[in-house]
């Protein structure tokens, strides 16, 4: 019961009790009062009659006192007049009907007992009779009834008033608190606001500044540890000239990325040409600044695509990590900066039209010392061309679609006829190692192709390039709502989205539909992003938190780390998990730095109330590296492999 409630009844139960005990105060001393009047008029009526009857009495005349008794008792203001002689023998009685217009309940409840008032009848200093009168409580009892009635009326007024005036009082003296309860709650949804009015009431006062100070502080706390874990991160993992990712972050992502039995992409090598030349001409400085604006050309041609990682890996070498792509957009890609080395000639007023080469690879399935290898080749083949030239080898896969037309029938044909097939793998709490939930990963089947099995890694991307990512995302939420619930069990399930349907107009709608159908997978449903769709997307994707989440659904933030994301920006977010990178997972124990990032990452999220999980757990001393570092859950093939789900 709210504080407000309490206080209502405790002052309705005071106001009650000390009504009461005045109202039966006030009736009591009002009928003793009445009582003494009627025993004072019956007394005044009885001295009256006795002195103006003594002589009719002594002479015998009983028609005339009979008549003055009768005329007395008619009045209506005696209930019995009775004369009696001497020996107490009745002359003449008579009784009025004790008829009065109150409630009979009243009268039972506060009834009356009227005095009866005697004289004697003296006829010089002879006794002659005595008369006895008893007053008629009809007046008394009318009397009563009204002080009763008009007490009571006037308390229901003065209480209802009182009280509505109290309420309101009161909730203006507990405002404050309803505003710290916001706070308190606005704190544990990772906001941190400030309380600006001040309640009058000096206790209320001291809450709120109390509230407010904390809010301050955990803030300044959060931001702290998140400040450092940012500069911790460009420390070890950011080139701190150019602000891109260095070689040791690379290698580990690139590394991460190549040990996925799914992967498929493209790896770009850009090169300066004879710059250790230009810094000896030119000096460090105009070296530096052309570095850092050949890092700024690179984000600009791949600003927007998704699972693009840039690095400065050594003196005049940068990398272009494409998770996904394809080897006609890799050419697109390599052409486009190329043309952009061209176009710094002219910008930065460089000595030679000749920038620099682009080389690259597109890969499947490949281990990294080849692919950086072939990758180099293919820098060593651009610079033997000419100019600012480029060269993108390609890979061999079967069943691969080579172009964007063949690409969007394989996958439209799989939508049409559900070529596609559910892997699921488990999250392993760290403590104790129950299921946190499975994930689910999806790969192609072109049973109408050549038969390939193409993985996620390889076709969501191109799906995504050609405006098919919402319609994938439709089919897996309704082949697991409608056909594989009892297959899959009763574990949470975490579904990999794509960022094309944050932004698709509907998409939402139809999901928020669709699960309040389904109530039982919302329940069971979490749904993930990669951090860079998340944080590019994060307005969108805080509108599907607060519509989907009532529902049940959870919001994961998948590959954290990768990119170089503010804290601030997962924070607004309000995610329920946040999955580290494999890439610090598989390099944990020969770089200490990456564990103490983890350990750092980990306090922040437990801070805004995020489930920590890690990718990539391959051994046992990762894994249980990663329980000291305070990593709540784990996903990889040490805890558990891919197995298909058959519906």
């Amino acid at each position: 019961m709210s504080l407000s409630k309490q206080l209502v009844l405790l002052i309705s139960a005071l106001v009650l009790l000390l009504f009461l005990g005045t109202f039966i105060i006030s009736i009591h001393n009002t009928r003793d009062y009445l009582e003494s009047q009627l025993a004072s008029h019956a007394q005044d009526a009885a001295t009256s009659l006795g002195l103006s009857a003594t002589s009719h009495v002594a002479s015998g005349d009983e028609a005339m006192f009979t008549a003055m008794v009768n005329a007395m008792i008619h009045r209506g203001d005696y209930l019995q007049i009775r004369i009696e002689d001497l020996d107490g023998k009745v002359l003449v009685e008579r009784r009025a009907d004790l008829a009065v217009d109150v409630p009979d309940w009243f009268v039972r409840l506060f009834s009356l007992h009227p005095p009866e008032g005697s004289a004697v009848m003296m006829s010089g200093w002879r006794q002659v009779g005595k008369v006895n009168v008893v007053s008629h409580p009809g007046l008394a009892y009318r009397k009563l009834w009204t002080t009763a009635r008009d007490t009571l009326a006037w308390f229901v007024l003065a209480a209802g008033v009182s009280l509505l005036v109290g309420l309101l009082l009161l909730r203006l003296m507990l405002r404050p608190l309803k505003k710290v309860e916001w706070q308190a709650n606005a704190i544990c949804n990772r906001e941190f606001p400030v309380v600006e009015e001040k309640p009058f009431t000096l206790e209320f006062r001291r809450i709120v500044e109390a509230m407010n100070r904390l809010s301050v502080k955990v803030r300044q706390m959060l931001d702290n540890s998140e400040r450092m874990a940012s500069q911790l991160r460009e420390q070890a993992f950011t080139d701190p000239l150019t602000g891109l990712g260095n070689r040791r972050h690379f290698m580990a992502l690139l590394q991460s990325r190549l040990d996925d039995a799914n992967c498929a992409g493209g790896l770009l090598l850009v090169q300066l040409k004879q710059f250790k030349e230009y810094n000896q001409q030119k000096g460090y400085q105009a070296g530096d600044h052309l570095l850092i604006s050949l890092a700024d050309t690179l984000r600009d041609e791949t600003a927007g695509i998704e699972g693009v990682s840039l690095a400065h890996i050594a003196g005049a070498d940068f990398a272009v990590l494409c998770e996904g792509m394809d080897e006609p957009r890799l050419r697109q890609l390599a052409q486009a900066i190329a043309e952009a080395l061209e176009g710094l000639y002219c910008s930065l007023e460089l000595p030679s039209a000749d920038v620099g080469h682009v080389g690259g690879v597109a890969y499947v399935n490949q281990d990294s010392k080849e692919l950086l290898s072939e990758a180099d080749l293919a820098l060593r083949q651009a610079q033997q061309l000419g100019s600012n030239a480029w060269v993108v080898l390609g890979a061999g896969h079967a069943g691969e679609a080579h172009t964007a037309t063949d690409w969007r029938a394989v996958i439209e044909r799989a939508l049409d006829k559900g070529f596609f097939q559910l892997q699921r793998q488990g999250v392993y709490a760290a403590n104790g190692g129950e299921l946190l939930h499975q994930e689910l990963f999806l790969r192609l089947i072109d049973l109408e192709g050549d038969g390939a099995v193409v993985p996620a890694g390889i076709f969501v991307p191109m799906a995504e390039s050609l405006g098919l990512g919402s319609r994938i995302d439709r089919w897996v939420i309704t082949e697991v709502a409608e056909r594989l619930g009892e297959v899959l069990g009763g574990a949470r399930l975490a579904i990999n989205m794509s960022s094309s349907s944050l932004v698709e107009e509907g998409f939402l709608d139809w999901l928020t539909d669709y699960l309040g159908v389904h109530r039982e997978l919302a329940g069971r449903l979490i749904l993930e992003w990669p951090e860079y769709g998340a944080v590019a997307h994060r307005h969108q994707l805080q509108d599907w938190i607060e519509r989907l989440a009532p529902l049940g659904v959870e919001f994961s933030l998948d590959h954290f780390g990768k990119g170089f994301s503010s804290f601030t920006a997962i924070r607004e977010l309000k995610a329920h998990y946040l999955k580290v990178d494999g890439s610090f997972t598989r390099s944990l124990q020969e770089n200490p730095d990456d564990g103490f990032f983890l350990q750092v990452v980990a306090d922040i999220a437990h801070g805004l109330e995020m489930v920590v999980v890690a990718e990539s757990v391959e051994t046992s001393a990762v894994w249980q590296r990663l329980q000291a570092l305070g990593i709540d859950g784990g996903r990889g093939y040490f805890l558990d492999r891919p197995a298909d789900v058959r519906g």
